[in-house]
Parts: C-alpha cells; structure tokens; sequence
C-alpha cells in the first residue's frame, strides 16, 4: 500500500515562506495489518516502510496554484493508480528521476 506523506522542510534563513516536503512511501503489510505502527516521519529507516520516493521541497503558499498544492495532487493520484493497478510500480521507477 503506498501513501502520500509530508513534514515540513529545513531551509535557509535566506529562503522566506514555508516549505514542506512531499514523499510517496510503501508501506509494508505488516503496518497494513496493525502490527506495526505508522511511521511518523519521513524515513526509509522505519521497519514499516517497504521504499521510499522523495519529491522534494516546495512552497507552501495560499491557493490552490502554489507548487505544494500542485504536487500534492499529482503524488495522489499516483498513489491511487498505484494502489489500484499492480504493474504501475514498474513504470514509476522507469519514468522517474535519473538521467541517462
């Protein structure tokens, strides 16, 4: 099962706003089934998590246009097609990050 978690993100002081990060992550079926509990942060360290994909940082601001909204909207509906159609997972890791 995949997820869409946030937490807010270290910046410089020379950075005004509010940014946070953004990543998608695996849960394992243990997490699934209760045995263990949900991770809290962002870490592919936690024994509950399967993978992790970091989006990065981005502006928080006040509408609906801002660069957080917009990911945010783009790394659910991946989740859902993630969720629901077992070979996507393939395709994220052939379509994402890397060059060459």
């Amino acid at each position: 099962m995949w997820i869409v978690k946030t937490s807010m993100a270290h910046m410089p002081n020379s950075c005004w706003g509010r940014y946070r990060n953004v990543a998608l992550m695996k849960l394992r079926p243990s997490v699934v089934a209760g045995w263990v509990p949900m991770p809290q942060q962002i870490s592919a360290r936690h024994r509950g998590v399967a993978r992790l994909i970091h989006l990065g940082h981005h502006h928080a601001g006040k509408t609906e246009r801002c660069a957080l909204q917009r990911v945010l909207r783009d790394a659910h509906a991946k989740v859902l097609e993630l969720n629901t159609r077992p070979d996507a997972e393939a395709e994220l890791l052939a379509t994402w990050g890397g060059s060459a």
